[in-house]
């Protein structure tokens, strides 16, 4: 049954014979599917074993470890060992299985790169579907949740013993003499999946296979929705690497919702947000200034759109020497001055030196104790004051390069020239200033006050 059921899904997703990487953690699952691959070679299907070694049970891992090179030894199959050891801070951030899935997931995208195999099996069954939909049901989610675990993913990933069940699986192992490993954190309650296994087994098979029949049926009903959600992004969202524009929203809760959890999950992990936090946040979108998504992204405000984007990282202190231009990397901008007859070009700050000053400048970002002299007023004031009456959010404001002249600020380009550098009748060299930066994949030139350089 397990041979025939991966047979059936590799024809299924015209899935021809080459090389796949099989991870195997030396479980029931993983174990079985390694042996059935081990019979599909002779169909022409290569075999590379993948472990993964976490640590996380002591010797009962190295153990683990050892009973998957015997077995592949005993095989003749090639195998691939990773140290998943877990970042403390990846688990406080996450919480442990997480972080091990993103570790595990990790090792295994390295291990199919240097062994150029283009698929990766994973030994995810019919049970581990009824949970994984019952355990989103529980968590919240919609319909794009209940499809579940995916059969083939669009990064190689593919998952060929989803139609075989806990208990075909184990009778596969029994009928080849095969004791696998048995990893005593599936038994650990504390875990949600294992609570929800506890409860489906309770009620029975039928419960079981009425709940993995709900990701089948979501999975054939998604394509229609998705292309909702598609018609909808194109009039909707403006792209950029960083981050999500939302120029308008679709009219019905669902597809604003469904359009929002796209773009989270384009810019961060999403497992952090609900179904209600959803319905939060798109249920009072004309209210919103500025408030968090998940710990890594924010919605913000801009100019009368909302803005879906990355939390900023505190900017670098630099000082470049302005000669015909400087590239900025802690913002990603280029900033160009170039002399000037007269006036100012297209997309650029003109300033005017005094006479006979000599055309040395430096660009920086703010230094504490900067002070500005705005166009109009006879004195300067703090920088930071100035920043604020205009309205630029605070973290913008360390990513703003200042011309400087003399240890003085000559402009803040596409904000402000100062008033003792306006450009007049009289006094010494004209010069032109111009930022270019990244913006949706084009070079976009002079940012104002509400879009942040190298944005």
């Amino acid at each position: 049954m397990v041979v025939q059921a991966i047979l059936t899904f590799l024809e299924r997703y015209h899935i021809t014979p080459q090389r796949i990487v099989i991870a195997c953690s030396g479980g029931v699952d993983s174990t079985a599917l390694l042996l059935a691959f081990a019979d599909l070679r002779s169909r022409g299907y290569e075999v590379i074993c993948a472990h993964v070694n976490h640590h996380l049970r002591g010797p009962e891992s190295d153990d683990d470890e050892r009973f998957v090179r015997d077995l592949c030894g005993r095989l003749s199959i090639p195998i691939e060992v990773a140290d998943g050891t877990l970042d403390p801070d990846a688990i406080r951030r996450a919480g442990i299985e997480a972080a091990a899935r993103e570790a595990r997931y990790e090792r295994l995208g390295a291990i199919r790169q240097r062994t150029g195999a283009i698929l990766t099996a994973t030994a995810h069954q019919k049970n581990d579907q009824a949970e994984t939909v019952l355990m989103r049901i529980l968590t919240g989610t919609g319909p794009g949740g209940l499809r579940g675990i995916h059969p083939v993913r669009e990064d190689g990933y593919i998952r060929p013993l989803l139609e075989a069940t806990r208990d075909q699986i184990a009778a596969f192992l029994v009928q080849r003499g095969i004791e696998p490993r048995r990893d005593r954190l599936n038994e650990d309650l504390r875990y949600l999946r294992n609570r929800v296994r506890q409860t489906i087994a309770s009620y029975g098979a039928e419960a079981m296979e009425n709940l993995a029949a709900i990701a089948g049926q979501s999975q054939a009903i998604w394509p229609h929705l998705e292309s909702v959600i598609d018609r909808e992004e194109s009039r909707c969202v403006q792209v950029s690497a960083h981050e999500s524009r939302f120029v308008a929203w679709p009219q019905d809760s669902w597809t604003r919702q469904a359009l929002l959890l796209r773009h989270i999950r384009r810019l961060g992990p999403a497992r952090e947000i609900s179904a209600h936090d959803l319905e939060r946040l798109t249920g009072s979108l004309d209210q919103i200034r500025r408030v968090s998504v998940t710990r890594e992204l924010e919605l913000i405000n801009r100019g009368g759109a909302l803005v879906l984007r990355r939390r900023p990282t505190a900017t670098a202190a630099f000082a470049i020497d302005l000669h015909d231009w400087a590239y900025i990397p802690e913002i990603g901008v280029t900033v160009r001055i170039l002399p000037a007859t007269a006036g100012r070009g297209p997309g650029m700050d003109a300033f005017q030196l005094p006479d006979g000053g000599a055309a040395a400048f430096l660009v920086r970002n703010r230094r504490p104790g900067d002070r500005f002299q705005p166009l109009g007023m006879t004195r300067d004031k703090k920088l930071k004051d100035f920043l604020i009456d205009r309205k630029i959010d605070a973290e913008v404001r360390d990513r703003l390069p200042l011309v400087i002249w003399k240890g003085v600020i000559v402009l803040i380009p596409g904000v402000e020239v100062s008033e003792s550098f306006k450009v007049t009748s009289l006094g010494g060299a004209l010069f032109e200033v111009k930022l270019e930066h990244e913006y949706q994949g084009q070079t976009a030139d002079q940012h104002g006050p509400d879009r942040e350089p190298g944005q």
